[in-house]
C-alpha cells in the first residue's frame, strides 16, 4: 500500500482539497464514508481561529490489492487510533479509477484542544500501511522507511511482523 500525507495550510482554505477529494472529475466513482465539504471547511475556520499554520491533514492511501469499504474505513480508524485523532470528525472518501480504489482521509489538525501528532508521521504511517497488508495477507509493498519500521517492530516485540518486513529490505553489498 502506498501511503502519503500533506498538511494543508490553514490559509490555502479548504476550497482546492474539498475539489479533489470530493469533485475529481477523473475519478469514476466516489464515495463519501463519513465528513462532508461543511466539516473540512468547519475545521480550517476553526484552526484559523486557533492561530494555526496548519488545517487539515491529507493522507491519502493506495492499496496494491483490492480492499472493501469496511476494510478502507477500518484502516483509516487506525490511522486515527495512532495520531489520537477524534473519527468522530474525520471525512474519509473512497474513489474508484481504473477499476482500483484508494482512500483520502482528511484528519482536522485542530481536535480537542491539542494539535494532532506530527512527529515521525511519515514513518508511523509507513508502518501502519505494512502492518494493514500483512494483516489483510496482501503482499507488503516495500517502503523508504522499512528499516526503521523493522526497528520499532522488533522493540515493540512484533518479530514476526518485522521479519517478514526485513524481507522487503535489499541486501547491501
Amino acid at each position: 500500500m502506498i501511503i502519503q500525507e500533506s498538511r494543508i495550510r490553514t490559509d490555502s482554505g479548504a476550497g482546492a482539497i474539498t475539489r479533489h477529494v470530493l469533485h475529481g472529475p477523473k475519478n469514476e466513482a466516489i464515495r463519501c464514508l463519513c465528513g462532508s465539504d461543511w466539516l473540512l471547511r468547519d475545521a480550517m475556520r476553526e484552526a484559523r481561529r486557533e492561530g494555526l499554520t496548519y488545517g487539515l491533514r491529507h493522507i491519502a492511501f493506495n492499496p496494491a490489492e483490492p480492499m472493501t469499504d469496511d476494510q478502507l474505513a477500518e484502516f483509516a480508524r487506525r490511522i486515527c487510533r495512532e495520531f489520537e485523532a477524534d473519527p468522530e470528525h474525520i471525512t474519509l472518501v473512497i474513489h474508484q479509477k481504473d477499476g482500483s480504489t484508494h482512500g483520502h482521509l482528511l484528519l482536522p489538525e485542530w481536535q480537542q484542544g491539542h494539535v494532532l501528532q506530527s512527529r515521525f508521521s511519515r514513518i508511523r504511517l509507513e508502518k501502519l500501511a505494512r502492518l494493514e497488508e500483512l494483516r489483510l495477507g496482501h503482499a507488503p509493498v516495500a517502503g523508504r522507511h522499512d528499516r526503521l519500521i523493522v526497528k520499532a517492530l522488533e522493540q515493540e516485540g512484533r518479530n514476526r511482523e518485522a521479519e517478514q518486513i526485513k524481507a522487503l529490505i535489499p541486501a547491501t553489498a
